[in-house]
């Protein structure tokens, strides 16, 4: 499956990188970083895997739904366990910064959804793509924003973001399997993409305010 989130520009790159650097370089910063992560994680708003699998009847599919569910446990425990590593504490996760909270919120997010039907789960497991994709994305860069900091929680992104590559395929086999046809798939995978990425936007915004703010970041020294 092709990755259609919008080409990476050069200059937006060389600001998340510079954006990272620095809020990785105190201590402030690292807990931040990570307790995001864990938030992101352990976000599960409406019980949306406990409800997949209630509906997916194909025992095959069924152990799919419960790995991935566990998988996003493990991954929560494992940043958790960098914490603990870099002596930080978990902080709280401002409302305005939490991205699966965010899409619960809008209209056909999972905090009021009820998954009943095959488009319903098409439509969540386009959505769980879209989130996933972004996770393969994002991980590796907050990794190498890490490198220098502490090796073992580079390695634990780079863990993290292999298994969310697994987790693409989980989404597109079962999508694709409830979906009518190929096309259907795809119209929900291109709508999901839309809303995440409107979603990440905002929250990226109010991130870079947040972390200013505080001195995490100074925005002037961003490239």
């Amino acid at each position: 499956m092709t990755d259609t989130h919008a080409p990476a520009d050069p200059s937006i790159d060389a600001i998340r990188e510079d954006f990272l650097a620095q809020l990785v370089a105190s201590d402030q910063g690292r807990a931040h970083l990570l307790s995001i992560s864990v938030e992101a994680e352990e976000g599960d708003e409406g019980d949306i895997f406990g409800q997949l699998e209630a509906c997916v009847a194909d025992p095959d599919l069924a152990r799919i739904v419960a790995r991935h569910r566990d998988d996003e446990a493990r991954h929560a425990r494992l940043f958790r366990g960098c914490l603990d590593r870099l002596g930080l504490e978990l902080q709280p996760v401002p409302e305005e910064l939490r991205l699966i909270r965010r899409l619960a919120d809008t209209a056909g997010g999972f905090e009021q959804a009820v998954i009943e039907s095959a488009e319903d789960i098409v439509n969540t497991y386009a959505l769980l793509y879209a989130i996933e994709e972004r996770g393969v994305e994002q991980f590796p860069r907050i990794a190498d924003a890490f490198r220098t900091v502490n090796a073992e929680t580079a390695d634990t992104y780079l863990r993290v973001a292999r298994d969310e590559r697994g987790h693409l395929r989980y989404c597109d086999r079962i999508g694709r399997h409830f979906a009518p046809h190929e096309t259907a798939w795809l119209a929900a995978l291109d709508k999901a993409r839309i809303r995440e990425s409107d979603a990440f936007f905002a929250v990226g915004l109010a991130n870079i305010a947040h972390c200013t703010e505080r001195g995490w970041v100074h925005i002037e020294a961003l490239a």
